[in-house]
Formats: C-alpha cells, structure tokens, sequence
C-alpha cells in the first residue's frame, strides 16, 4: 500500500515538473514583432493616408521601418506619428521612392509593448499610377539590445481610374473598306511622320533608361546613409545611457536581487523544490524498505 502512495506522488512531481519545464520554456522564449502597412484607394493627383499598424509586440525600445515604393506611380507627402512609441526620430526629408521610420528610446527601463497604429503616412498618385506596391522591412531591439525577429507586410494603393490598355486597331478591323481609299495617301504624308516618332520614342526610351539608372544609384546611396544614420544614432544614444546610469542601474540591480525574483529565477526556484520533493520522498521509501527488512 505504502509503495503504491509513494509510486502516485512520485508521478504526479514528475507531471508537475513537466508543466513547469514547459512554462519556463514559454517564458524565456518571446515571440517576434508584426507590423503592417494598409492600403488604400484614389484618383491621379489625389492623396492617400494609409496606417503604419503594430499588430504584435513581445517589448521594444528600439524599431527602424523601411518603406520602399515606385517613384514613377507615389510621391510621399507628409507623415504622422501616434505617440504610442517614445523616441521618435524619422526623417523629416522624403526621398523617391522609399522612406524610414525610427524609434529609439534609449532611456526606457521597460520594454514598450503597445500595439495599433503607430504612424500614418500621406501619399501623392501620380498621373501614371495604376496600382503601387508599398513594401516594408525592419528591424527592432529590446531594452536589454536582444533582437527581435520583425514580421513585416507592405499594402497597395490602387488608382481607380487607370487607363485601360486599348488597341486602335478594333476601329480598322471594323471598316476595312476604308484602307483602300486612304492608301494612295499614306505614302507621301505618313512617312516622314513614322521616322520621327520613333527617333522620338528611341529619344525618350534612352531618356528613361539613364533617368532609371541615376535614381536607382540615388536610391541606394540613401538606403546606406539611413541605415549608417540609424545605427550611428541607436549606438550614440545607447552610449550616453550606459555613461549617465551606471551607478543608478547598479543600484537597481542589486535591490531587484534582494527584493524580488524574475520569474524564470521564480519558475527555477520552483523546479528545484520539486527535486527536493522527490529527492526526499524516494529516500523515505527507502527507508520504511530498510526498516521492514
């Protein structure tokens, strides 16, 4: 009877420190960020605001965001931030074709865990715009300067007016009998019309290809310079912050340790009373074994 009390109580602790292994596991391990752009809807020469959104958030101090989009179809206008993330630093200059959001909060003694929307960003359709993508990357950092994986989704503004693609050529193939009246014309008026459209068209297609060129060398060189700037700043402000609160943080660490327990250090002090437990419950049955020998 008495082994069978000892083998139940010796599961139900083995259970226990299964459920409590498992939670530890779910403690240490955080999950990532996830932020997303919205879309939106308009005519050429209209404005759009779409919402920058953080939908998950484990704890941050620190989050660049990296637009990128087609020049030829948006132009940035203006931008907004909420306020639910201190440390707002973003570039007041728009570039073509992309733009960059910064938090850092260098001073923060906790993670900030806010979620909604955390910017909004005002765009210009273009005449040429049809339908443009806007796509994001990021990165972001915790008070401690862990890295946090960072789940980035970009949206669409779509012109609701775009030109549809039409050929004139349906009209032709409607009237044919109308070729054969105009056909003793189009040698001598139409020929010289044709060359120069092409050396025309051959003009602006080389035109496009080295304006092409120069913004994607433009374009490059500031994603470079943001990212040094940002890295610069996050390094310069992390810096200060270690210089100025040393002896208070020491301070701070070593009542945290007098006064009270994270809860991993909580989850582990727990784990080892159950060994102890166990420990002791295995020695008692040995010894009523003894005993009975």
């Amino acid at each position: 009877m008495n082994n069978s009390k000892s083998i139940r109580f010796f599961a139900i602790t083995i259970a226990l420190i299964v459920a409590l292994s498992s939670l530890l596991v779910s403690v240490s391990g955080a999950d990532g960020v996830t932020v997303s752009v919205a879309g939106g809807k308009g005519k050429a020469g209209d404005t759009v605001t779409v919402s920058v959104d953080l939908s998950q958030n484990p704890g941050l101090t620190a989050m660049k965001l990296h637009l990128t989009f087609d020049s030829n179809q948006l132009e940035i206008v203006s931008q907004s931030d909420t306020g639910k993330l201190a440390g707002n630093s973003s570039h007041k200059e728009f570039y073509s074709g992309e733009h960059t959001l910064y938090w850092v909060d260098s001073f923060a003694d906790e993670n900030n865990t806010s979620t909604g929307t955390i910017a909004t960003l005002t765009f210009k359709l273009k005449e040429d715009c049809t339908s443009a993508a806007i796509s994001v990357s990021g990165e972001a950092y915790d008070k401690d300067l862990n890295s946090l994986n960072v789940s980035a989704s970009g949206g669409t503004i779509t012109n609701t007016e775009a030109k549809s693609t039409t050929t004139p050529s349906s009209t032709q193939a409607a009237n044919p009998s109308s070729t054969p009246a105009s056909s003793t014309k189009a040698p001598t008026t139409k020929a010289p019309t044709t060359t120069k459209k092409s050396t025309s068209s051959t003009t602006k297609r080389a035109s496009t290809t080295r304006n092409n060129v120069v913004t994607f060398e433009e374009e490059t060189t500031t994603e470079l310079e943001s990212t040094t700037d940002f890295l610069s700043l996050f390094e310069t402000t992390t810096e200060e912050f270690t210089e100025t609160t040393t002896e208070e943080t020491t301070t701070e660490l070593v009542e945290e340790e007098k006064g009270t327990l994270s809860r991993t250090q909580i989850v582990l002090i727990i784990l080892m009373a159950c060994l102890g437990i166990v420990g002791i419950a295995i020695i008692v049955s040995m010894v009523r074994k003894t005993k009975r020998g």
